[in-house]
């Protein structure tokens, strides 16, 4: 099984400050406290009463030993900076989160419930732009979200970026490839994906050329047969790593 992802968007090392003095509160103001700070999502107004509330919740959070060991002070301490450190990551990422999502992702999924609600929904190619606009969002979702190392590595940005860029030829069903990708393309083991005519086709097609005489060439065939090899290419990145990309 896989080890679980790292929640490496806490950052909890830059949250190691003291925690503030909350004397002035009552024992009533203090419960009242904990108890909308333990709401999801929490009942809390501003930063400076999270801070209250952490250190209430540090306090209250404590820690059973059964091999009877009491905790001393130093370990008690430590223990209540490392709870106050892990919930001010968390605060401060969806905070973060909650600002970047309204100008970076809300766009793309605005776009995605475009197509789904207004394309054409009748063929093939409405179903890839739903998927092409989806994993754009799951794209970007994932660069910012609590897996994400400083640098937006999520672990499997390879995968997903590779279905992206699949995506954006297969979609537009060979508008953007090139005649040196259809030179280069292997053709050898398509036979179960095209029919044995299209490949005799593109076989036997003329090579592309500049005159215009309106008859299939080379090019031509050969981007059918390329759109197809991505597709393969896509549901086995799918079928074999989507559900690792979670795990």
């Amino acid at each position: 099984m896989n080890e679980p992802k790292m929640l490496a968007g806490l950052n909890q090392n830059d949250y190691n400050y003291p925690l503030v003095d909350v004397s002035h509160l009552s024992e009533d103001e203090k419960k009242n406290l904990l108890r909308r700070g333990m709401h999801i999502p929490k009942e809390l107004h501003s930063d400076e009463e999270f801070e209250q509330w952490v250190t209430v919740f540090s306090e209250w959070n404590t820690y059973s030993h059964s091999d009877g060991h009491k905790p001393t002070e130093e370990e008690r301490n430590f223990e209540k900076m490392m709870t106050a450190s892990y919930e001010r990551g968390l605060w401060y990422h969806r905070k973060r989160f909650s600002e970047w999502k309204k100008e970076h992702l809300q766009p793309l999924i605005d776009e995605l419930v475009e197509h789904a609600a207004h394309d054409p929904q009748y063929d093939w190619q409405f179903l890839y732009e739903l998927e092409y606009a989806k994993l754009r969002c799951m794209r970007a979702y994932f660069s910012h979200s609590l897996i994400a190392d400083e640098n937006g590595d999520f672990g499997f940005n390879r995968w997903i970026d590779t279905c992206i860029s699949l995506l954006q030829y297969i979609k537009d069903d060979d508008l953007q490839i090139s005649q040196e990708q259809i030179t280069q393309m292997n053709i050898r083991n398509v036979g179960d994906i095209v029919p044995s005519t299209l490949v005799d086709a593109y076989e036997e097609a003329p090579a592309p050329s500049d005159e215009e005489d309106g008859l299939p060439d080379k090019r031509y065939y050969g981007k059918k047969i390329y759109v197809r090899k991505m597709e393969r290419l896509y549901y086995r990145i799918r079928l074999y790593k989507m559900r690792e990309w979670w795990e």
